[in-house]
């Protein structure tokens, strides 16, 4: 461990601490962030970033989420492949493709601490909306869906948070939930892939960020393997509550620390 440490600041940005303890700290969020996704399908950049954000500026955060996302994508692809609709995911890809490059523009311009503001209040506006239960399906949804695609894309290249509006699409169109949660893993899956090429081409993805999603791996396979052996046996309604109260309680904590 101590020899990944030394490693890592030879390569981070500059005045970023990265202390044994920060490392260790940074794994059990993206753990905790890797164990919520396991279980329904999103959440991981929902918990991770707000948290990370009080650690770190919000253009080392974003890419290091990307980053340690990928491994954990192709494990959940793996197990939930079977279950995909790539038809409904395709059309949420079709928006995120135009929004990505314009979030991502905004983090590379933006002052950190304005993005810290903004991705709290982010955070909790996504708090309260995920625990709304929209129950009106719209008729024509494949020409509704880019646009969910669209905003989720903006949100993702800004924030790394592109959950809300795809999630409350597929509870809006009562999607039964085993393929809400696959679908969502799959679009995921595709989003990051392009939002790192975005940030990459911004300079925003470096060696430094990098480095660091890689330290947080062994957090995230501890995640995921509790997720699995969990997601069985936690009623979806329970889990429901204590995401909406983590997710929410993050929010808040980046918002205080702006």
């Amino acid at each position: 461990m101590h020899e990944l440490i030394e490693a890592l600041r030879g390569v981070v940005p500059a005045g970023v601490d990265m202390s044994v303890g920060t490392v260790l700290i940074v794994n059990c969020i993206i753990g905790a962030a890797a164990l919520v996704s396991s279980l329904t399908g999103f959440g991981y950049a929902l918990v991770a970033t707000p948290l990370m954000v009080l650690l770190f500026p919000p253009q080392t955060v974003v890419p290091v989420i990307m980053v340690s996302w990928l491994p954990l994508a192709a494990l959940l692809v793996r197990e939930s492949r079977e279950r995909m609709q790539w038809r409904r995911i395709g059309r949420w890809g079709g928006g995120a493709i135009v929004g990505i490059p314009l979030g991502v523009y905004g983090l590379a311009a933006t002052a950190p601490g304005l993005m810290r503001a903004v991705i709290g209040a982010a955070t909790l506006l996504a708090a309260l909306t995920l625990g709304l239960k929209p129950t009106r399906p719209l008729r024509h949804e494949s020409l509704v869906a880019p646009l969910a695609g669209l905003v989720s894309g903006i949100m993702g290249g800004a924030t790394g948070m592109s959950g809300p509006p795809v999630i409350l699409f597929g509870l809006n169109q009562g999607w039964e939930h085993r393929a809400l949660r696959a679908n969502l893993i799959g679009y995921f899956a595709v989003k990051q892939v392009l939002v790192l090429i975005f940030l990459q081409g911004f300079g925003i993805l470096n060696l430094g960020t990098l480095t660091l999603g890689v330290a947080a791996l062994p957090g995230m396979l501890l995640g995921y393997n509790a997720g699995i052996a969990l997601k069985d046996h936690v009623p979806y309604r329970h889990f429901r509550v204590l995401a909406f109260c983590l997710v929410g309680a993050a929010g808040l904590a980046a918002l205080v620390r702006h």
